[in-house]
């Protein structure tokens, strides 16, 4: 016996009475309710009020819009949300998101965030990625031997923080952290706790929130590091990652980080400035290719020719390589070295020898 037809109906099909949708079957579609726990009752008055093509058919077909960034601003109703989301052409029907979320009861369960949504994904599945709270996220390479502006540069063209407030906090930890810094230390400066590495960040998240995740992998990679191997001379903690930040910023690879940790342990050793280019580099307004005479002149602390000793604190982020060439030097009677100009350097133990080095390589 045929079911009677309602005029303006798509055909009936064996389920309930519903309409098998393209690109996904009725079983499917009640999987998914399943895996959210609801009855039959609910599964119902869902199937009561809704059109299940909208629930099942994506606005777009598959390979034919591109995804976009959508945002849920705190304390939005599933019902402004799903207005919204009508509005950006991701879904076929407010009313019908509302009554889903009702049904599922997720209407107060949807996160706030900033997601990447499809046309191509049907109401369902947009639902579950709210529900989740399955934000947008930004993969941010740091790399070895970047220091705070250059990091804070790196992130701001993600769109991840404001330059300016980012700085603001980094170079005063207590802004961060109050009384309760994680890291004792001689500098209020977070240079150098900024450990390298790759972040997976959220465009939500606080300039604070970013720059304690990564004082957090420091402490999680680097400090322990530090802490279980006897550092040369007595070095503490915050010394270990100002030397390490140095020989990060002279050696380009990884082979020669003992080499020349080991010629600035020496030169600390004899009471010998370091006389560090890179430390002079620190605090020029502008990064010059080769410093000049009167560079060497500039009076701060930091300035490694005028002063002897370590700077007050590090001059980049310090990668676990050049950390670990300062706690495991090697054994050398070298107190200079000079750029071959390939990345390598000249080592040698005497001024004399040095000055050789230099006319040999054209410096």
């Amino acid at each position: 016996m045929q079911q009677p037809q309602v005029p303006g109906a798509q055909p009936v099909g064996p389920f309930f009475g519903l309409p098998p949708a393209r690109g996904s079957s009725v079983a499917a579609f009640v999987c998914r309710l399943v895996a959210y726990g609801i009855g039959v009752a609910g599964l119902l008055t869902l199937v009561g009020g809704v059109v299940i093509g909208t629930i099942l058919i994506p606005v777009a077909p598959s390979g034919g819009a591109e995804a976009v960034i959508f945002t849920v601003p705190a304390g939005s109703t599933a019902e402004e949300i799903g207005m919204r989301l009508e509005e950006a052409g991701l879904i076929r029907s407010a009313r019908h998101f509302q009554l889903a979320n009702r049904v599922l009861g997720l209407d107060e369960r949807l996160q706030a965030g900033e997601y990447l949504l499809s046309p191509e994904m049907d109401l369902l599945t947009i639902i579950r990625r709210l529900e989740q709270g399955q934000v947008r996220t930004v993969r941010v390479v740091i790399p070895e031997g970047v220091n705070l502006r250059q990091i804070a540069d790196i992130l701001d063209r993600h769109g991840l923080v404001n330059r300016e407030r980012f700085l603001e906090l980094a170079l005063d930890d207590s802004k961060v952290y109050g009384a309760n810094r994680p890291i004792r230390k001689p500098v209020p400066s977070l240079e150098g706790y900024l450990f390298p590495d790759t972040y997976i960040l959220t465009p939500s998240m606080t300039e604070e929130q970013i720059i304690r995740r990564m004082v957090s992998r420091f402490l999680e990679v680097a400090a322990p590091v530090i802490r279980e191997h006897p550092a040369p001379l007595g070095l503490d903690l915050h010394q270990v990652v100002t030397l390490a930040s140095i020989v990060e910023a002279e050696a380009l690879y990884a082979r020669e980080h003992p080499i020349i940790a080991s010629v600035f342990l020496n030169r600390l050793r004899s009471g010998m400035p370091l006389q560090a280019d890179p430390t002079v580099q620190y605090v020029l307004e502008e990064r010059r290719s080769r410093l000049l005479y009167a560079d060497l002149e500039v009076d701060s602390p930091y300035n490694t020719y005028r002063y002897s000793g370590l700077p007050p604190g590090p001059i980049s982020s310090p990668g676990l390589s050049a950390i670990r060439g300062v706690l495991s030097p090697a054994e050398t009677d070298y107190y200079f070295f000079v750029a071959r100009g390939d990345g390598t350097h000249v080592f040698t133990r005497t001024f004399n020898e040095h000055v050789r080095a230099r006319r040999q390589v054209g410096r």
